[in-house]
């Protein structure tokens, strides 16, 4: 009974949500976001009752129909060369409904910076 209820709750949410046509936008260009490696990308959002946003910074986007969901990954970044390798660093899994908005953000270059 519990999860039918939850279920009617979060598609009430979703059909609020979608008259904000910047959360609309965001959802949808999420759904097919191309990460480039000269940028940063960062998710801000708020689960359940959760009284102040977070932000997530990831390296990795998929979408998952079946459940209106996203999983957002970051990967562990090579100290000497800055590179991504394969490690993961976190993960979470967001309700489409729990995401308020993400950002694209230039990479800082830190190539002329000495130690």
């Amino acid at each position: 009974m519990g999860d039918n209820v939850q279920k009617y709750k979060d598609m009430e949410k979703r059909l609020t949500l979608m008259r904000d046509k910047d959360w609309l936008n965001a959802i949808n260009s999420l759904k097919s976001l191309i990460i480039e490696e000269d940028k940063e990308y960062s998710v801000t959002y708020r689960e359940n009752r959760q009284r102040n946003n977070r932000t997530f910074g990831f390296h990795k986007v998929k979408f998952v129909e079946d459940t209106q969901s996203f999983i957002f990954t970051s990967f562990v970044s090579d100290w000497e060369s800055g590179e991504l390798t394969n490690e993961v660093r976190d993960k979470i899994t967001l309700k489409d409904i729990d995401i308020i908005k993400y950002t694209v953000r230039d990479k800082p270059d830190l190539d002329g910076l000495v130690f």
